[in-house]
């Protein structure tokens, strides 16, 4: 046995006295941008968004220092690297945070090549700049012409001040974007009864995005041209998204582009239309000089474009391919856009499409397609002597409220999920919502079980489309914690995440509440003003509490007040129990306590029954129906024979102006306060 160890330390001694040291230093520090016209400070490295391309060789020991010249902790992962434990850069997970006015140097043995990514693992900072390129090249690769093009979004928004309005209503940027889910848009439409439909299964339209974006960058810019490059070359673009919430319709102006890798693993070459990238997805592609290539959001909000080489097309043309690309769907809806992301995909976003009209809705998530166009370039399949553990995890969420999970269950309501090394471990993910969740796993590749079997592909990053189920499979080959969670930044920190460990299942609050903002208090409010009465509602809330005060004052003297809390359990039910204060104009006064249930009804109608204390039962049910863009019609209706019914026209996001009709009040008109 000694002699063993004896030789096997030999090696280690001998494979590292050979590998080649490559050092870096990245200073990450505020710095003023513009990208839109509207200057804003920024979190940059070495002065730059994005950062600077990190180039290794398989075989060299990566030793990057990073330097933090801002006023908060900042951290740095290695998305794709398969890393030391303590180097996986997950502050208080398994590296520490690098505290303001210090420096932390990450050193590790590079095992693989491929086109991979780095950035910040604290708050929100991947938003605000924090991110930057890897290329690690094979100690034998082909020689070819190769550019790195790191796709990202960006907004002049504080991210923090996103993930609030976010919470406050998960559609606030739809108007931004273009993407109201009117009335007006549905009948123009004619899909009445697929809207109808899909209502009465308490299905929202599906939506592709969440955050309303100011600009889509390419390497930091919003057009760029790599004009030195003959026409017909063959280059390589290794192409990254970096982005912290947006998917990208990937095309060439020239034709098909060839996949040749994907999140840094050589795949066999298949050419491709379009190619739909998920967030923190690689592809490495192979196209002909002398094109464009066009990176446009999934929802069509907007595009960034590359030049490679001398374009052949004229002017006219050019222009004319850019229109076809940037705007080709500002006519029609979220779900076209889906339907056309590409080629490959078409079946998948057919069903999801069908799904979302109604017509082919199924209760489970169906077997997804999704990956099918990946194949092995050799087995990836694990041994079957080993072990089996199969967790299945729903994707689930409620857009409503904001709030991501898996299972229901966000971050600091769960415990670590328990693998032991040595077994194979499948994840079953269904995805229960009606947005896309790209999933990534710290430390390890896993199999996208697709068409291939054997051949299945290996990544780190998985998107699980809306209604589909995709199985991956990994070999349980490390030690200590690691991160596995939804890569779209905001659906992380209001849950969507989990910590897989070969140690404990317990999970401490303290860790839970660092790496996860689903326990973070929120606020909203609004006040009104109508000619006939006032109202104010005031909420306090996080992923499963709320706390609320809601008042009515007449200008008769009566006032009716309900002081309430609320326990959620699912998009569908929280439970509530609270106070309601009541004086009408003769100066009776009736103060009663209650408990009840809050439900979601199909046709998305939300439903209220309180039992008080003195036995009396109510029932109310309440619903909005958006009419045009900015126009709304609200109503309520309770066993008492009260009700109100509103017309709001939301002028801007703080201001409503409204008129309505109280049973108690009778008409008026006036204004809204949103805050």
């Amino acid at each position: 046995m000694k002699k063993i160890w004896a030789i096997l330390l030999y090696i280690v001694i001998f494979t590292f006295s050979f590998s080649k040291l490559v050092e870096y230093e990245v200073d990450i520090a505020y710095t003023e941008v513009n990208f839109t016209g509207n200057p804003v400070k920024a979190m940059t490295l070495n002065g730059g968004i994005p950062g600077p391309t990190l180039e290794f060789t398989e075989g060299d020991i990566l030793r990057v220092t990073f330097n933090n010249y801002m006023d908060v902790e900042t951290s740095i992962h290695w998305h794709g690297l398969l890393v030391p434990n303590d180097q996986d850069g997950v502050p208080y997970l398994n590296t520490p945070p690098i505290l303001p006015g210090t420096s932390f140097t990450y050193e590790i043995p590079l095992i693989q090549s491929g086109t991979y990514w780095y950035h910040s693992h604290t708050g929100l900072q991947e938003q605000r700049g924090v991110y930057g390129s890897i290329v690690i090249h094979p100690k034998e690769e082909e020689k070819i012409e190769e550019y790195v093009v790191v796709v990202s979004d960006w907004t002049d928004e504080d991210p923090v001040k996103i993930l609030k309005n976010l919470k406050k209503d998960g559609d606030y940027y739809a108007l931004k974007r273009n993407r109201v889910q009117s009335w007006e848009k549905v009948l123009k439409e004619r899909r009445i009864k697929e809207r109808i439909n899909g209502a009465l299964m308490r299905m929202g339209p599906m939506d592709l995005s969440d955050v309303g974006y100011d600009a889509y960058l390419i390497n930091g810019e919003k057009e760029i041209s790599l004009g030195n490059i003959p026409t017909g070359t063959s280059v390589k673009l290794r192409i990254i998204n970096a982005a912290a919430s947006t998917y990208f319709n990937l095309s060439y102006s020239k034709g098909n582009m060839e996949v040749v890798a994907a999140d840094g693993i050589d795949v066999m070459p298949v050419g491709m239309d379009k190619i739909l990238i998920g967030v923190a997805e690689t592809y490495d592609v192979i196209v002909e000089s002398g094109g464009v290539f066009v990176a446009t959001a999934q929802d069509n909000t907007g595009k960034a474009s590359l030049h490679v080489g001398k374009t052949s097309m004229g002017t006219a043309e050019h222009n004319k391919y850019n229109m076809q690309e940037g705007n080709n769907m500002q006519e029609t809806d979220s779900m076209t856009s889906m339907m056309e992301s590409s080629e490959v995909h078409d079946s998948t976003a057919m069903k999801m499409a069908e799904n979302d009209m109604g017509h082919t809705m199924q209760q489970m998530p169906e077997k997804s397609e999704y990956y099918d166009f990946l194949k092995a370039r050799e087995s990836t399949e694990y041994s079957k002597i080993l072990g089996e553990r199969v967790i299945e995890l729903r994707v689930t969420g409620d857009m409503e409220s904001y709030i991501w999970t898996f299972n229901n269950k966000a971050l600091t309501d769960s415990d670590k999920i328990l693998i032991k090394k040595g077994e194979r471990v499948k994840f079953i993910l269904k995805n229960e919502t009606m947005m896309h969740h790209p999933l990534h796993l710290h430390g390890h590749f896993f199999r996208v079980i697709n068409k291939h079997g054997t051949h299945s592909p290996l990544k780190h990053t998985v998107d699980v489309p809306p209604m589909q189920t995709i199985e991956i499979e990994f070999l349980a080959n490390e030690e200590k914690d690691w991160f596995f969670h939804c890569h779209n930044l905001y659906h992380m920190k209001a849950g969507m995440s989990r910590i897989i460990s070969y140690d404990s299942e317990e999970l401490s609050k303290d860790l839970s509440s660092k790496l996860s903002w689903d326990r973070r208090w929120f606020y909203k409010g609004n006040f009104s003003v109508y000619t006939n009465y006032s109202d104010i509602n005031l909420t306090a809330f996080n992923s499963k509490n709320t706390f609320s005060l809601m008042g009515e004052v007449s200008y008769e003297g009566e006032h009716e007040m309900d002081i309430q809390y609320g326990r959620y359990i699912n998009r569908n039910l929280s439970l509530i129990t609270g106070f309601n204060f009541e004086e009408d104009e003769d100066g009776e006064i009736d103060n009663r306590g209650f408990v009840g249930v809050e439900y979601l009804l199909p046709l998305l109608i939300e439903s209220e029954v309180k039992i008080y204390d003195d036995g009396d039962l109510e029932a109310e049910l309440s619903s909005e129906l958006q009419l045009t863009d900015k126009l709304q019609f609200n109503w309520e209706l309770d066993t008492d024979g009260e009700h109100l019914l509103e017309l709001e026209y939301r002028y801007r996001k703080w201001l409503s102006f409204i008129a309505n009709v109280h049973s108690e009040y009778d008409e008026g008109v006036g204004i809204r306060i949103n805050f």
